[in-house]
């Protein structure tokens, strides 16, 4: 080694022994209040030296700024801000936090922006890869039922906000309606157009409207009335002069109503003629109802807890009666069919029908629970749309906000519904606090939003019409995913539900979406988020998906 590189190499270790010994001099002060070693992901509070562990990040809790001024580039951000609670993983703390903001500037390296402050990058992170050249079903729509609520909303003194509440801010393409046509005291149609053409003004189209029928007015029941309670004997339809079942009236009903909609200026796009033909309320419940077996036949049931074999008739000859009482319509509804209780009861009746009447097949979901979801059951039934050539339509179901997440992911992503309905649009209040599911609380001059609204919203409201789905693969099994694409294919939506109890932080693999402007929204069931906005997606494609939470990803060209 030459003389002058001798010299060189001496002075650099020298200088390098002086900077290690700065480092540990005792009289320089503690140096956990710069750069090197705040805002670093911890697990406890002895990670961060004289700061503490808050949310998982080393930074120091506050009520002034004068408390972050030793952390560079910190602001005290309130306990309610934004980026405070996106910190949490949406929870609230008792104080504020120390933050720097990302409203004005960008995050330093190793630290990615998230509701306008930054926070740090995640390691270990769970990968998203959503392939837009697998395609899917075609959405028609995700809509929820306004089944006895109609009068409830065009009186309401906010009736404006509560039909935006409803559509354009909910993001709905499928309203759901009773067909009340001839039911005494319930038959003023106008209410329909008017909740109809509010749709209409808030979306920039109108809504796919769905008109199903609870039960055929009383003269058309064994019964004599709208409601069964516990009387599976007469529970079902009337019988004509000549001692049949009377298909031929139910069919000029049906037409009747549709042509009584028509005056009030509505025209349904599909009907159901009958919702829960497999259903008989029992004797602690009063409901509309009305029962049908595939076919014409006689089944065994217990009256008054006595074994009785009663005749009840076919769903195949309503449906044909229907179908034939339609000719001559100047825009005839496609019939879903046969809208049953359950999945499990399907194909009994589908076997059993002419399925060139049928322009959806459509069903519920009831006795599937979100903790225990059927897939073998939803799969099977993906299959019998499939070999029918039909699309396939969840159109009543009732869950919490994180309960209609987890359905609805496996109603579209196993069996490829093309529509999922929830099962109350909105309800008084009386109402709404006997069915926690109620998406929208009417009060006297108010409304509120509750729990499975923003379960709903976060695959509505991103998405619409014609949107295609893709694949989407989640290297975590908690975490489940399903994404969208649009027509013109210059938008993409991606859904990511967590029912789990633990945080996962998720990378998401978009290829060329990845430049595209972009929109994250979070809803934490565990804390107070609630369609919440983050701000864009962080230039490293990670988002945080806390236990029990939603998030969409909205990203446009």
């Amino acid at each position: 080694m030459n003389t002058e590189l001798k010299a060189w190499f001496r002075g650099a270790l020298l200088a390098a022994v002086g900077l290690a010994a700065a480092a540990c001099d005792p009289s320089r002060g503690p140096q956990t209040d710069s750069q090197t070693n705040w805002l670093h992901a911890c697990d406890r509070d002895s990670d961060c030296e004289d700061l503490e562990c808050l949310c998982g990040v080393c930074t120091r809790p506050c009520d002034s700024s004068s408390a972050c001024e030793r952390l560079e580039g910190a602001t005290c951000l309130p306990e309610g801000d934004p980026g405070t609670i996106a910190l949490c993983s949406g929870r609230e703390l008792d104080s504020g936090v120390c933050l720097p903001s990302c409203a004005t500037r960008e995050c330093e390296s190793g630290q990615m922006c998230v509701a306008g402050a930054c926070q740090p990058v995640p390691d270990g992170t769970t990968q998203v890869v959503v392939d837009t050249s697998i395609r899917h079903q075609t959405l028609i729509g995700f809509g929820a039922t306004l089944a006895y609520a109609e009068n409830d909303v065009v009186v309401h003194p906010d009736q404006a906000g509560l039909l935006e509440a409803m559509s354009s801010d909910l993001g709905l393409d499928v309203l759901r309606l009773r067909n009340r046509y001839e039911i005494t005291g319930d038959d003023d149609l106008s209410t329909a157009r008017t909740i109809i053409d509010g749709f209409a003004a808030n979306l920039g189209r109108a809504p796919t409207v769905l008109l199903a029928s609870w039960s055929p007015p009383a003269a058309l029941k064994a019964n004599g009335a709208l409601e069964c309670q516990g009387n599976p004997d007469t529970c079902t339809l009337a019988r004509a002069t000549d001692g049949g079942f009377d298909y031929a009236g139910l069919a000029s009903y049906w037409r009747e109503s549709l042509d009584a909609y028509a005056t009030a200026g509505v025209t349904p796009d599909f009907i159901s003629i009958q919702n829960n033909p497999d259903f008989v309320p029992d004797v602690l419940t009063a409901a509309e109802a009305c029962r049908f077996l595939p076919t014409e036949g006689t089944q065994t049931v217990s009256v008054d807890g006595i074994d009785t074999d009663v005749e009840y008739p076919g769903f195949a000859g309503a449906l044909t009666a229907v179908t034939e009482a339609l000719v001559g319509l100047e825009s005839p509804p496609a019939i879903a069919a046969p809208e049953t209780s359950t999945v499990w009861s399907v194909a009994e009746f589908t076997n059993s029908l002419d399925l060139s009447q049928v322009g959806a097949i459509s069903h519920h979901l009831y006795g599937i629970s979100p903790d225990a979801v059927d897939v073998p059951s939803l799969a099977a039934l993906g299959e019998l749309g499939q070999n029918a050539n039909l699309p396939l339509l969840q159109t009543e179901m009732q869950a919490d906000g994180m309960g209609t997440a987890v359905l609805m992911h496996y109603a579209l992503s196993v069996e490829g519904v093309s529509a999922y309905l929830h099962g109350v649009l909105a309800a008084q209040e009386a109402v709404a606090a006997f069915n926690e599911a109620t998406l929208i609380t009417i009060g006297i001059d108010d409304f509120s939003l509750e729990d499975p609204y923003h379960g709903l919203r976060h695959f509505a409201h991103d998405t619409d019409p014609g949107w295609i789905r893709i694949d989407a693969a989640s290297s975590a099994a908690d975490l489940l995913v399903t994404a969208w694409l649009s027509p013109d294919e210059d938008a993409l939506t991606v859904i990511l539900v967590n029912p789990s109890d633990a945080d996962i932080d998720a990378q998401l693999v978009l290829g060329s979406a990845a430049s595209w402007s972009s929109e994250v929204t979070r809803t934490s069931y565990l804390g107070v988020e609630r369609s919440f906005s983050l701000g864009a997606l962080p230039a490293e494609g990670i988002v945080r998906v806390p236990g029990e939470a939603i998030v969409t990803v909205a990203l446009r060209q």
